[in-house]
């Protein structure tokens, strides 16, 4: 009973060092099944303020996404925003729902979500009487892959940044290899991938993150082809942005951040990132 009572304590003065509430609402404002969405907002809401979106992995734990956040965010002018894609009705929600992670196309374009962090930006603006006209993006292992494919896959130009964490594998710009692990197929527009290249995203990778056989590593054989683990497979990547960038002569602002001491975890590759997505705020 005492060690229970200590755990309790110790929870509410987190909560009140933090200064920040975590509020629920379900969002079915769009033509897809409801989803729900916990948000944070600062003390304070001003011009200034923006909205970081923060994409769960295959856990679907949304919560705890925005609970590893709240220190960090606790006196930055942001509104945090973790929606929750249910594994019953957004299986592949990290491919969008476009495919399934072993390439099979998915003909049911109502369920797309290529163009769902839009709506969900709109739809907080408003509740919010927020003036930003831009967002922001963090995703972790599944919501990295989710963060990727929707720069690629989406038409909207209005995301700020964007930071990629500990994804299992990527989507390579290369029209020769078949959607999830290229664009073959997928109608991205040279203009598109020019955006891309400009963007200020971030690849970031835990250092320990480097076990071949992990259990939640994707194991399909085009995956395996990017290299033997989350670390060498997110390096390879970014090198490939790299030469994309050389070869199209083009601006290149993505970064590239190994994270001594951090594996397969969101709340140190939070912390991490933290410091590109938010310091300017």
């Amino acid at each position: 009973m005492t060690f229970k009572f200590f755990l309790f304590f110790i929870s509410l003065i987190c909560f009140e060092l933090t200064g920040r509430e975590i509020k629920e609402v379900t969002f079915s404002y769009w033509n897809k099944p409801d989803i729900d969405i916990f948000y944070s907002v600062p003390e304070t809401v001003n011009a200034n303020t923006k909205i970081l979106f923060l994409l769960h992995g295959g856990s679907r734990t949304a919560e705890k996404y925005i609970n590893d956040w709240l220190p960090i965010a606790n006196d930055r002018n942001v509104v945090l925003i973790a929606p929750r894609f249910s594994a019953e009705l957004f299986p592949e929600y990290a491919y969008l729902m476009m495919s399934t992670k072993n390439g099979k196309l998915l003909k049911d374009q109502s369920k797309y979500l290529n163009n769902s962090l839009g709506l969900l930006f709109d739809f907080f603006r408003f509740k919010l009487k927020l003036s930003t006209s831009t967002y922001r993006l963090y995703g972790h292992s599944g919501g990295s892959h989710f963060i990727q494919r929707y720069l690629l896959l989406s038409q909207e130009t209005n995301i700020e940044k964007a930071a990629m964490a500990n994804a299992g594998f990527y989507t390579f710009v290369d029209d020769q290899i078949s959607y999830p692990f290229g664009i073959k197929n997928m109608n991205v527009s040279n203009e598109r991938i020019e955006w891309f290249l400009r963007l200020k995203g971030g690849v970031f990778l835990g250092d320990a993150d480097n076990d071949p056989k992990h259990q939640s590593l994707p194991t399909m054989r085009k995956a395996k082809k990017q290299g033997k683990h989350r670390l060498e497979r997110g390096t390879n990547f970014f090198n490939h942005l790299i030469k994309l960038g050389v070869v199209s002569n083009l601006p290149f602002r993505w970064r590239y951040q190994i994270v001594d001491g951090v594996g397969h975890e969101n709340a140190g590759m939070s912390l991490a990132v933290s410091e590109f997505l938010l310091e300017d705020l």
